[in-house]
């Protein structure tokens, strides 16, 4: 299953091949962003046949609160399908000057019982 999902002025790139799904660039819509309905309602159908193992990358410029709470609906999915004939792992990239993105991977961490890698963005 392949799929990709186009940057906007407000909402990221999205790309999903062999288990591995990158979303990448600015989240900040004004209201409910549709492509993290899409990323859900995909994940849904992928879930029901995964690979032996799922990765998930965030590396987000900028993100606000709608984006946020998109992201923690995210979160929820993937720790529904952690497990279920698959191992999910999720890699938080972050900027050493953007606290704001860096706290929220650690919240991520701490809250949701997958695995999730703090990593510093190149």
């Amino acid at each position: 299953m392949t799929f990709t999902i186009v940057q906007t002025r407000t909402t990221p790139h999205a790309e999903f091949r062999d288990g591995h799904l990158s979303i990448k660039g600015k989240s900040v819509p004004f209201d409910h962003p549709d492509c993290y309905d899409t990323i859900r309602d995909l994940l849904l159908v992928y879930a029901k046949n995964p690979m032996s193992q799922t990765q998930i990358d965030f590396d987000l410029s900028a993100m606000n609160a709608v984006s946020k709470r998109s992201i923690v609906d995210t979160f929820r999915l993937l720790e529904e399908i952690d497990g279920i004939n698959t191992k999910v792992l999720v890699n938080w990239f972050y900027r050493t000057d953007d606290e704001d993105i860096q706290e929220f991977g650690e919240i991520c961490q701490s809250n949701f019982s997958i695995a999730v890698n703090l990593l510093e963005a190149s």
